[in-house]
């Protein structure tokens, strides 16, 4: 400074202080993202199994094993006590329990309900045997289950090919089930069920890309390496999806052959107004071959309504359930 400048006070800014812990977190948060970033480009149908069964874990759900005749199945269910009304989600194919159901099983159990969602044989951390996953033995899993947790009587929910499930299920044990929900799905016909197969089950990235474009209505494309690894992770349960598929005209004909035993049977009908494998046509088909079944459309839904409106579609479900209950 200049010898005739009166300085006062101090002109040199004093050095900033960074908490220790900005040190510590911000290289850790770099590692961590890398590492994700990682995993999620070498298999990112893994990463976002994990990502969903860690995310349902944080809201409660708790993910568990059991032992069947047909293997280990694991199982999805959300907390609370066993007196609540159970409610068991079965999903098809595509995509597994925790990718199918993850956004609407915590709503549906804030209602006091019981939600429990199992992995199919053969699909996700279930048991992959060399068997037929038909639909007929998909079926009887679900018996296995609901017997060995003890559940007197159910509602059941069910998405595409699991609809079928839900159905065989239903016209063998129509003493169990109070409520059937078919999403997107049900008695579909050997016709509508190689459709299906053609879109939810593609062998190529660019067909991967195609099916997902239909399936989620108005969704973006994706990186062009994810459909690579997709369809790479995808072939681990490509074998028990297309047994269920393939099962559909003979497994079909024994639901139809039984229907009259789930007439009494509240039963709903969902679909979405966008779904390009199980529109207006099929949905008011079955409709007309459940005499007393209602139907709720999605307008601006795919496939997955339960994914795209979540919100929605958990409303619904919860209504549906109350009505049934006290007639409220």
């Amino acid at each position: 400074m200049p010898s005739e400048a009166e300085v006062r006070g101090n002109l040199i800014a004093p050095p900033v202080r960074r908490h220790a812990w900005i040190n510590i977190v911000g290289p850790l948060a770099a590692v961590f993202i890398g590492i994700f970033g990682a995993a999620f480009y070498l298999h990112p149908i893994g990463t976002l199994r994990w990502l969903q069964t860690t995310r349902l874990g944080w809201s409660g759900v708790t993910q568990n094993e059991i032992g069947l005749d047909a293997g280990l199945m694991t199982y999805f269910m959300t907390g609370g006590y066993w007196d609540q009304a159970p409610v068991v989600m079965i999903h098809g194919v595509g995509l597994d329990a925790a990718l199918v159901w993850r956004d609407v099983m915590k709503p549906i159990s804030e209602a006091h309900f019981k939600v429990i969602a199992p992995n199919l044989m053969g699909f996700a951390s279930s048991e992959h045997r060399q068997v037929n996953h038909s639909i007929a033995y998909q079926a009887g899993a679900i018996a296995q289950l609901i017997d060995q947790l003890k559940l007197e009587h159910v509602s059941l929910i069910a998405s595409d090919v699991g609809a079928d499930v839900a159905l065989y299920y239903a016209v063998d044990h129509p003493d169990k089930v109070e409520r059937l929900v078919l999403v997107s799905g049900g008695l579909m016909g050997a016709a509508n069920a190689e459709k299906l197969k053609k879109g939810l089950l593609p062998n190529t990235p660019e067909a991967l890309q195609a099916a997902l474009a239909a399936s989620f209505y108005g969704m973006p494309p994706l990186p062009q390496f994810m459909y690579d690894r997709m369809i790479a992770a995808l072939a681990n349960d490509m074998s028990a999806q297309t047994d269920m598929l393939n099962s559909i005209p003979r497994d079909e004909a024994h639901i139809r052959s039984k229907l009259g035993q789930i007439f009494n049977t509240l039963t709903i009908i969902m679909w979405g107004g966008k779904n390009p494998y199980f529109g207006a046509a099929q949905g008011e088909a079955l409709h007309a071959a459940l005499p007393g079944s209602a139907t709720v459309v999605f307008k601006t839904s795919g496939p997955f309504p339960q994914l795209e409106h979540p919100d929605d579609f958990a409303e619904s479900i919860i209504f549906i359930l109350k009505q049934v209950e006290g007639g409220q």
